[in-house]
């Protein structure tokens, strides 16, 4: 049978597209590539820690005149206050002094230091192995009055110390504070009644967090004490680092290190 022109004609279309199709089936699909991710934003960039409001590491030859005064209360045989081995240094002898006086030496800030809560005030204390470490004691006041004396006699302040416990090898730290002549002792380790016998004093590393309505006390890494806090609330002070010694002793020595005064 022969087909009609036209119908040939249609015939061939269609194989043509059946060929195409085929031919398409073959080819693999394309797959849409995705464009490249945009970079990424770059992190916010870090915040930069607190400027210290103080920051001393006795790094020079001796103390600057500029940034610390030296106190010194009542008669030594000897009162040394100096700069050892990148160290406060804070040396006193007794020997032949008035009985009736406790002695009383270190430094303090020239300038009063901000202590805008939240704040942090830092220091280093060795102990230096004391052999007889009876009426010694050495820490920091934090004084919104300044004197050239014993800031002891200040009418308002907060002090931290470490005192030498009799026979004298062992001491212990209290926390204690004065607000307009009113006295509040805050930690004593609870002695007497608890560790009479003291316990070793070494190289104390000290902090002082003050995050206004609480004050904590951290020794060493470990938190010795924290609790409310209302009294002693000055914008800013003094800070003194004091040593005290009774009379009749021989030279005794030992160094502060590392005091820092920072916003936390």
């Amino acid at each position: 049978m022969t087909l009609k022109k036209p119908l040939r004609t249609l015939c061939g279309v269609v194989a043509g597209a059946l060929l195409l199709v085929s031919l398409a089936c073959g080819r693999p699909t394309a797959t849409a590539v995705p464009a490249p991710p945009r970079d990424a934003a770059p992190p916010a960039a870090a915040r930069p820690a607190p400027e210290p409001r103080l920051e001393e590491h006795f790094d020079g030859p001796q103390l600057d005149p500029a940034k610390w005064a030296i106190t010194r209360k009542n008669d030594f045989q000897e009162s040394t206050i100096d700069i050892v081995g990148g160290r406060l240094r804070l040396r006193a002898a007794t020997i032949g002094t008035d009985d009736k006086t406790v002695k009383f030496h270190g430094v303090r800030t020239v300038h009063p230091v901000s202590l805008k809560p939240p704040v942090e005030i830092g220091f280093t204390l060795d102990w230096n192995k004391q052999a007889n470490g009876c009426y010694l004691s050495a820490g920091v006041f934090l004084c919104p009055t300044a004197t050239d004396g014993n800031p002891r006699d200040e009418d308002t302040m907060l002090r931290f110390e470490y005192v030498g416990v009799p026979p004298g090898k062992n001491g212990r730290s209290w926390l204690w504070s004065r607000d307009q002549k009113l006295e509040r002792l805050l930690f004593d380790e609870g002695w007497p009644k608890q560790h009479r016998e003291g316990r070793a004093i070494g190289v104390q590393q000290v902090k002082l967090r003050w995050d206004g309505g609480r004050l904590t006390l951290v020794e060493n890494g470990k938190e010795l004490w924290s609790g409310p806090w209302k009294g002693f609330d000055p914008p800013q002070a003094y800070l003194y680092l004091q040593m005290s010694s009774h009379s009749n002793y021989p030279p005794r020595e030992l160094f502060f290190d590392d005091v820092t005064v920072s916003p936390r």
